[in-house]
């Protein structure tokens, strides 16, 4: 049975930190040449949301949660490979974009 990550509040604090400058388009994690590369091409091209990945995702993203500085995130996202950063890249966005859809479609 897989063990999974505890991950601290003072984590996650600094996750929802970088995600809320990303929201304002100030995104520290990842190289912007990366990025546009990257997001380039649309993931509905690539299958990108299926169960293989999703896993792999969610794993991918916990461990980068459960880094304690910026630097250690950073230093984890540089020594994934190729595919492995794309994935963490593409979900990042993916959650930066539905948390600014959410916001903007929030009715009282």
């Amino acid at each position: 049975m897989k063990q999974r990550l505890m991950i601290e509040d003072s984590n996650l604090d600094a996750i929802e930190s970088l995600l809320s400058m990303s929201l304002r388009g100030i995104h520290h994690l990842f190289d912007h040449q990366d990025i546009a590369r990257i997001l380039s091409i649309p993931t509905e091209e690539i299958d990108f949301f299926n169960f293989k990945n999703m896993d792999k995702i969610q794993d991918l993203f916990l461990e980068l949660i459960q880094k304690e500085s910026f630097e250690e995130k950073k230093e984890f996202l540089s020594n994934l490979d190729t595919e492995n950063y794309e994935l963490v890249l593409r979900a990042y966005f993916h959650i930066v974009e539905n948390t600014a859809l959410a916001a903007h479609n929030f009715k009282h």
